[in-house]
């Protein structure tokens, strides 16, 4: 039962990926929502999807790793592409996030 649920949670992590990095390539400038108070395109609600869906798609990675005991290099750098994918704009939001709360307190500080 261990083995059969790390597959179907990863297959449905991998799909939403997909979907998402599918959707954030083909949607463009398109705005979803122009009356919004901050209007995102498609572009940039599905790429921050991606970030949000990062820790949830490396668990499931690590769950498949640990339930099938893969020991082959090649085969864990292959399972952990979805999670680097979504890893990628985590980490840039991460950054970004902490890059405005420094200007932040510098302005503070100085204005």
């Amino acid at each position: 039962m261990k083995k059969v649920g790390s597959i179907i949670i990863y297959i449905v992590g991998i799909c939403m990926v997909i979907y998402f990095l599918a959707c954030a390539l083909l949607g463009g400038n398109t705005v979803a929502n122009p009356d919004a108070m901050i209007p995102f395109t498609e572009y940039e609600r599905n790429i921050i999807i991606l970030g949000i869906g990062f820790i949830p798609m490396a668990l499931s990675c690590v769950f498949l790793i640990r339930a099938f005991d893969i020991k082959a290099r090649i085969k864990r750098i292959l399972i952990f592409i979805p999670a680097v994918i979504t890893g990628i704009p985590f980490v840039c939001g991460v950054v970004m996030i902490v890059i405005m709360l420094l200007l932040g307190i510098k302005d503070a500080i100085v204005g």
